[in-house]
């Protein structure tokens, strides 16, 4: 896969990253038509898994996704883990090992979340509406409340369709022209160009004034060959993934 990131810490390794088109090939002949259900597509990720962690796969959470703000804790005695239960939300954060969280995306933003100091991973899904509603920000109170530091979390945004390319009227606009710009551009006759991931960054950065660990590279899925969009008429979904490997 080519977006993954690995970073050690002083409690075990922390992987994260966005696997597309290039990444998901081995199961076509399986899954000649993609899932239409989250139970499908938790098997199909449940196999993608089994294929890229031969040895020892990590226990695999998913989601029935919403297009809004809850987050889920995954705790070490979740019935999530033993039950063939899909939670209905948008974000999921562990302090627990081996748990691999899952996202999909193909326009959406895949944002994830880690301390660099003590066991904590997190991850969501935000498109235009949990963006206005603030799930980051919702994610990132919890994990304040549990303690952690600001100082000590590093945030970073994944592959998602880039300002360019995604075109919105003016009832998503609306609540994104306060950020400015660069983040929804006017270009005429009511239609706007929109930066969710931008619009995340900065949402987070007047939220949180002190929080500097924050990193977008500015992924453009519906021109990369690598990834799934939905714009651009492609029914696949890329699996975003975060995982404490101990």
């Amino acid at each position: 896969m080519k977006f993954i990131q690995v970073f050690s810490t002083n409690y075990g390794k922390v992987l994260y990253g966005t696997a597309g088109k290039q990444s998901l090939e081995s199961l076509k002949e399986k899954y000649p038509v993609y899932p239409k259900n989250p139970e499908g597509w938790k098997d199909y990720t449940e196999d993608w898994v089994k294929r890229e962690w031969k040895v020892s796969s990590p226990q695999i959470i998913t989601l029935n996704q919403e297009h809004g703000n809850s987050i889920h804790f995954i705790s070490r005695e979740s019935k999530i883990l033993n039950e063939l239960i899909v939670l209905e939300g948008d974000g999921l954060y562990t302090e627990s090992e081996n748990r691999i969280l899952f996202v999909r995306t193909a326009d959406c933003v895949p944002v994830f979340l880690y301390s660099n100091k003590r066991p904590f991973v997190a991850i969501v899904h935000s498109g235009w509406k949990g963006t206005s509603l603030g799930i980051t920000e919702r994610l990132i109170d919890e994990t304040l409340r549990l303690g952690y530091d600001l100082e000590e979390l590093q945030l970073e945004i994944g592959p998602y369709i880039q300002r360019s390319d995604y075109e919105v009227e003016e009832d998503v606009a609306e609540h994104f022209l306060s950020l400015g710009d660069a983040v929804c551009h006017p270009i005429g006759h009511g239609k706007f160009l929109l930066d969710v991931g931008l619009a995340i960054e900065m949402r987070v950065k007047m939220r949180f004034q002190n929080f500097n660990g924050i990193k977008n590279l500015h992924t453009n899925v519906y021109r990369s060959p690598l990834y799934f969009s939905h714009r651009a008429k492609e029914e696949g979904r890329n699996l975003n993934f975060i995982l404490w490997e101990s």
